[in-house]
């Protein structure tokens, strides 16, 4: 059995060479590494949990659009192969493009399957729609962000462009944690400071330049 799994393993990467298949990385970080759930840093943080929609992403040269995968992806850092997506290798671009979290035409569509699977316990209900992002953790006292909302005045979608050279693009937690837990350590609903999470997460993100 262990001899089988290893050939298609093999059969694999082999094949996904030829198709010429490379990759966009997302990494969340922490003190500029990356992030390690479940480990205390400096700061006497720890992070339990961090789990975010990507999806319309579009690799750009200049403003000519290269490459595009408009389908959503749940990205979770306990499972470091869901931050990958997959592109092909013969492609010149410099700017990436993508948005963070379900819009509104999707929400309106109701529970729906793969990775917008209710069971992946990133749906709230059909009135409040899906959760962009989960963050969890610890810093002195418990925190849970829990953001989404998609009808006006609390839709938390947003679209993020980045200049972009190599394959990685980075979320620094630590950053997003100094400013938000100053103000509150539990968002759990569609509100004002729910908005103002999701701009500072998408102006949070950078790339390998």
């Amino acid at each position: 059995m262990k001899r089988c799994f290893l050939v298609i393993l093999w059969i694999n990467f082999f094949f996904s060479d030829i198709l010429g298949q490379s990759h966009i990385k997302f990494e969340p970080t922490y003190e500029s590494n990356p992030l390690i759930l479940d480990s205390t840093y400096s700061d006497q943080t720890k992070i339990t949990s961090i789990r975010f929609y990507i999806g319309h992403v579009k690799l750009l040269k200049d403003s000519q659009i290269i490459f595009e995968q408009p389908s959503y992806q749940l990205m979770d850092a306990e499972f470091p192969e869901t931050l990958t997506i997959q592109t092909p290798t013969n492609i010149s671009y410099n700017k990436i493009s993508f948005s963070l979290g379900i819009d509104s035409a999707t929400n309106n569509q109701g529970a729906l399957t793969g990775d917008l699977d209710p069971q992946n316990g990133m749906y709230w209900t059909w009135q409040s729609g899906y959760i962009n992002l989960k963050l969890e953790g610890e810093s002195k006292q418990p925190f849970t962000y829990h953001i989404g909302g998609y009808l006006i005045p609390f839709n938390t979608y947003r679209t993020v462009t980045l200049p972009m050279t190599f394959n990685k693009v980075y979320l620094p937690i630590d950053i997003i944690l100094q400013e938000i837990l100053a103000v509150k350590s539990k968002i759990m609903s569609p509100c004002n400071i729910a908005m103002k999470f999701a701009d500072l997460l998408s102006e949070s993100f950078f790339t390998d330049l």
